[in-house]
């Protein structure tokens, strides 16, 4: 089935198990374009991303911090938060670019950081969102300077243009 939708985005943010529905919509509305958002479904996304070339995803700033940190993200204190990052920080950009940087480099036009940070109380606060800021910069500092600025922004823009009617 194709609709009459080539010119519309929708922004997908599946849950955990979703990525079959989330497939199935993806090949039954093949000329809409999706942004696909959510670490539940990161492990398929390599696949979902090689078999349809209208999804598009996005990474945040809080893609990479996993174990502890993210316990402390989502359940402990703000500053115990900072002090984990801080104290983890090399290890959480490391893990995040073993993670995402194989999906990257074969998809370079359809990954773009976002800025869906969760519902975490105090996840929007000043301070915690310029750490997790700066984090999703060091991971797009570490990619060629090249292409830092389509994993910025330049994707999101290209993206945009794409489906905006003239």
């Amino acid at each position: 089935m194709v609709s009459d939708h080539g010119n519309m985005l929708v922004y997908f943010h599946p849950g955990v198990g979703h990525q079959d529905n989330l497939e199935r919509a993806l090949q039954q509305y093949s000329d809409v374009t999706f942004i696909i958002h959510a670490d539940f479904v990161r492990p398929h996304v390599q696949g979902i991303v090689d078999r349809n070339p209208n999804v598009y995803y996005t990474y945040n700033d809080i893609f990479g911090i996993s174990g502890e940190v993210a316990e402390t993200f989502r359940f402990g204190e703000k500053e115990a938060f900072l002090a984990d990052m801080r104290a983890e920080w090399d290890n959480l950009l490391d893990e995040a670019d073993e993670m995402y940087r194989p999906m990257i480099e074969t998809h370079l036009d359809r990954f773009m950081r976002g800025t869906d940070r969760g519902d975490i109380v105090w996840g929007y606060d000043e301070e915690v969102g310029q750490i997790l800021a700066e984090f999703g910069r060091a991971f797009i500092g570490r990619f060629d300077p090249a292409i830092q600025a389509d994993l910025g922004y330049k994707n999101a823009e290209r993206l945009v243009t794409l489906t905006t009617k003239p």
